[in-house]
């Protein structure tokens, strides 16, 4: 894939993800939940003065493999922000994508998908993996971080790379929905 091709600027374009890197990511980036990862949710709701009303240790990632697409595009830049048209893009390097799916408590919210970035306004771009994939990929929601929800969620997408070849802003694809 030339990816330098797809993104029009690349604000941000950071050293790809090596093999090794790639290898250690498909091993643990939907492992069972961690202590110190159950920990940080409950210090994250103790120092905003709110109630836990789930059980973090219950929460699970999805057990299927990502698109290789996706992985491509980290071995191209692990993370960075680019932007195609109005459409702009904030990707989770492999170290953050854990760290912001649990922060974002996505296995609570939105069970069966991930989040793998961002666009910049609170909007998240999201794996749906409700359903097995189709030629290799998943369908791509996108949902605000204060509304966390299938009801709330738009699909933008059939694809990672449809995802990136799109040329409207996330809020534009939101809009569509409420009018």
């Amino acid at each position: 894939m030339e990816w330098d091709k797809i993104f029009e600027d690349a604000f941000e374009k950071r050293e790809g993800a090596s093999n090794q890197e790639i290898y250690n990511f498909h091993e643990t980036w939907n492992t069972q939940i961690s202590d110190l990862e159950i920990q940080s949710v409950i210090d994250t709701h103790a120092q905003t003065g709110s109630d836990i009303p789930f059980a973090p240790s219950q929460w699970s990632f999805p057990q299927k493999k990502l698109p290789s697409t996706y992985i491509e595009f980290l071995q191209y830049s692990n993370g960075g922000d680019f932007q195609r048209g109005d459409r702009y893009f904030q990707f989770f390097s492999i170290t953050q994508f854990r760290e912001y799916n649990v922060a974002y408590e996505f296995p609570e919210y939105m069970k069966h998908c991930v989040s793998m970035g961002m666009d910049g306004y609170g909007n998240h771009y999201i794996f749906d993996m409700r359903e097995e994939m189709t030629d290799n990929e998943y369908p791509i929601l996108v949902a605000h971080s204060g509304y966390l929800d299938f009801e709330g969620s738009v699909r933008v997408a059939d694809s990672f790379l449809e995802l990136c070849m799109g040329r409207t802003s996330m809020s534009d694809e939101m809009d569509k929905r409420w009018h």
